[in-house]
This record gives structure tokens, C-alpha cells and sequence, in this order.
């Protein structure tokens, strides 16, 4: 019998506490729980300032921080890169596949539950077909309600205004220890950003 699978996808641009509260929700609800680290092949730009590395090295210090060691052993980790510009909004139905496939491929099952807390719109259009929309539980979450609309858009703009007052509310620890180093990213990439790619 197939275990009861939940998945939740974030850049993590930086980890925030709505991060936290989803892979909560998704390991409450799931024998195990894929967390999935987008955006893996893209750093220095607007959207993506931090590399992979320290996204990873933040999320496992964060969760272990969190949960304990029963809880740790439900969570799988993966990075899953882009394929375009996240502004390509003419390819939903291409990225919904690519998404599909890569999550079956890492749990070896067809059938998951999908944790977003994003404009429902934009999921609905990745699973637009039938056929994999019918294989999906999509567990939608009005940020609002439940982060006080934390964002990591947010999160970066206070790091450009020194705001730490906010950061610190929105973060968890992990994210604190490297206050600096994240206020250096931030600064040097938004005064000469690289842009964002498309491949061909």
C-alpha cells in the first residue's frame, strides 16, 4: 500500500517561518514529506540572490532545530532547478509536467499531496491536465491568515533596509546566525544583479 505522501516546494529566498509552518502542516498530515528546494540552478539574481549551498546548510540546521529525530526521519530534501524564467508564464502546462514527474520520480508514487500557500490560481495551472490534476490533493493555505503574509520578498527588502526588527519576527534561528553573510548577498546582488536565464 502506497504511503500517504505530502510535498511542499519553496525557493527558500530566505527560509521563513510560512516555510516552516507548511512542512509542519505537510508532516501532520503524511507518513513522509518531501521538501523540495527550487530555483536550485539560479543564485545572484533579484528572485534568487542565495546559492543552493546556503539555502541547504539553512533548512537542515532549521529542522533540526525544530523537530525531533522520529519527525527528521519523514523529511526528504531535494533540490529541483529551473528550466526557464519564472516570469515564462506561457509554459504552465510544460513546468506542471517537469515538476510531476521529477516529485514521482522522488517518491515513487503517483498519487501526493501538494502543500502551496501561493495564489491557488498558479497551481491549478501547472496541474491543468486531467490526468495528473486527478493524481494530486492540492492543500492550499491563505498566507495571510496563517504568516501574517511573511514573504521572502519581504524578508530581502528588510535586509536592504536593515529592518532587523522584522527579520526576526519572519526568520528562525538558522537564518539569524547568518545575518550577516545574507546582508552581504542581498546588498552586493541587488547593486549588480545577474539576470534571470531561459534555456533553450
Amino acid at each position: 500500500m502506497n504511503e500517504k505522501k505530502g510535498v511542499f516546494l519553496s525557493r527558500m529566498q530566505p527560509l521563513h517561518i510560512g516555510h516552516l509552518g507548511m512542512i509542519d502542516k505537510a508532516l501532520s498530515e503524511n507518513d513522509r514529506v518531501l521538501i523540495l528546494i527550487g530555483s536550485s540552478n539560479k543564485r545572484e539574481t533579484i528572485r534568487n540572490p542565495l546559492g543552493i549551498e546556503l539555502r541547504q546548510e539553512i533548512l537542515k540546521e532549521a529542522l533540526e532545530e525544530r523537530y525531533s529525530s522520529e519527525e527528521l526521519k519523514k523529511i526528504i530534501i531535494k533540490e529541483l532547478p529551473d528550466w526557464s524564467m519564472e516570469t515564462d508564464f506561457n509554459s504552465n502546462l510544460e513546468w506542471g509536467r517537469y515538476l510531476y514527474y521529477n516529485i514521482v520520480a522522488l517518491i515513487e508514487q503517483k498519487n501526493f499531496s501538494m502543500y502551496f500557500s501561493d495564489d491557488k490560481e498558479i497551481i491549478e495551472n501547472w496541474f491543468e491536465e486531467k490526468k495528473i490534476r486527478d493524481r494530486i490533493l492540492l492543500r492550499i493555505f491563505e498566507r495571510e491568515e496563517m504568516f501574517e503574509a511573511v514573504s521572502s520578498t519581504k524578508i530581502r527588502n528588510a535586509f536592504l533596509n536593515d529592518d532587523k526588527e522584522y527579520i526576526e519576527k519572519s526568520v528562525p534561528k538558522a537564518v539569524m546566525k547568518r545575518f550577516e553573510i545574507i546582508k552581504d548577498i542581498i546588498n552586493r546582488v541587488y547593486t549588480d544583479p545577474k539576470e534571470d536565464h531561459i534555456m533553450e
